[in-house]
């Protein structure tokens, strides 16, 4: 018959319904799977990836004809990772711990003085990640307030510091781990003055580097190693400060992205 389709010897159809009898023909296409990429250091649930897969619960191990499609999968976490990132950034961290510090000989500054420090930090981020290799990161600014400073040797005396500005580098966090580096700047007033014969108000500053342990996505626990110096800032004939080595145990809390 001019203008139809015919299948076998019963079955005919207009002419113009022969795409959609074709169609009929063909296999469903399988069903969708929706992949949710955590980052190793977002709290907030990760991004979700819509991709083609088999009729089964997705794997990062290996898909159903047992080839592997954890790249593909990455690659995809990847790409929707970026559009993600188009936005400002939002990530905010507090940080507590507890310092010891014992001083070295170093310039004018001598060694034998001990003391340790209570720290808070809030701070924020200021750029997503970036750079190159293993110094990518994000850099971060925050504020630290030191509510604590007891030295116990040669003398006993205590104050309280604050420090405004700390630059706090971000390195993009591991599976486990995450590293960091900041410096400081910042002041303290002690009972006292330190060292003995000088001034009871210094400038404070330290650098450090310190690691994250993270047992769970929004709280981490935190090693870190700082170089402190508190000195007059040559506001006085003599200026023999303090330069100290420290090790500082804490936590992290972190929100945001």
């Amino acid at each position: 018959m001019p203008g139809t389709v015919c299948s076998g010897q019963a079955v005919c159809a207009p002419a113009t319904a022969a795409p959609a009898v074709l169609l009929s023909m063909l296999p469903p296409p399988p069903p969708a799977i929706v992949v949710t990429c955590v980052a190793p250091d977002d709290p907030g649930g990760g991004v979700r990836v819509v991709a083609p897969g088999p009729n089964r619960e997705p794997r990062l191990d290996g898909s159903r004809d047992g080839s592997d499609n954890r790249d593909s999968l990455a690659a995809a976490c990847t790409d929707a990772a970026d559009a993600a990132d188009s936005g400002p950034p939002r990530g905010a961290e507090w940080m507590a711990g507890l310092g010891h510090g014992w001083s070295i000989d170093l310039l004018q500054s001598s060694g034998g003085r001990r003391y340790v420090a209570a720290t808070v930090s809030w701070g924020r981020d200021l750029m997503r990640d970036a750079g190159p290799g293993w110094l990518r990161g994000r850099l971060m600014w925050a504020v630290e307030v030191m509510p604590l400073y007891g030295q116990h040797a040669p003398s006993s005396t205590a104050g309280a510091g604050i420090s405004p500005l700390v630059w706090r580098w971000r390195f993009t966090p591991g599976r486990r781990a995450a590293a960091f580096a900041e410096l400081a700047f910042g002041g303290l007033l002690t009972r006292d003055a330190v060292p003995e014969r000088t001034e009871r108000a210094n400038f404070l500053t330290h650098g450090a580097i310190g690691v994250r342990w993270r047992p769970a996505a929004t709280w981490s626990l935190v090693t870190a190693y700082r170089f402190q110096h508190i000195s007059n800032g040559n506001q006085l004939r003599s200026n023999p400060g303090v330069n100290a080595h420290v090790l500082w145990l804490g936590f992290s809390l972190r929100g945001g992205r």
